[in-house]
């Protein structure tokens, strides 16, 4: 039986655009119940445009990501997490910690 939970981690390959200016942003992150839901969130993360890495700690709920402030803002990780966690199965949200 295929195992809804297990997720490979993607690799990102980093735009010459989105390297050019680099803001770091902490997130706390609830719903994350395993390593393959962090992989998850992760995974979303690195998919959205201006992300170049997200670190994501599935124990302590905390997220550091690594983005560009000219070309995502902070705000859109909320969302992100939130609908990382697809058809149901997971439910997770952020916040964003100042």
């Amino acid at each position: 039986m295929n195992d809804p939970c297990e997720i490979k981690p993607i690799q990102k390959t980093i735009a010459e655009e989105e390297n050019r200016l680099i803001r770091v942003t902490y997130i706390a992150i609830s719903g994350l119940n395993c390593p393959n839901c962090a992989i998850r969130v992760r995974n979303a993360l690195l998919k959205t445009y201006g992300v170049i890495d997200a670190i994501i700690d599935h124990c302590d709920g905390l997220g550091e990501i690594i983005y560009n402030p000219d070309l995502v803002n902070q705000t859109v990780f909320i969302d992100v997490v939130s609908k990382a966690g697809g058809g149901g199965i997971h439910s997770y949200s952020a916040q964003i910690l100042e």
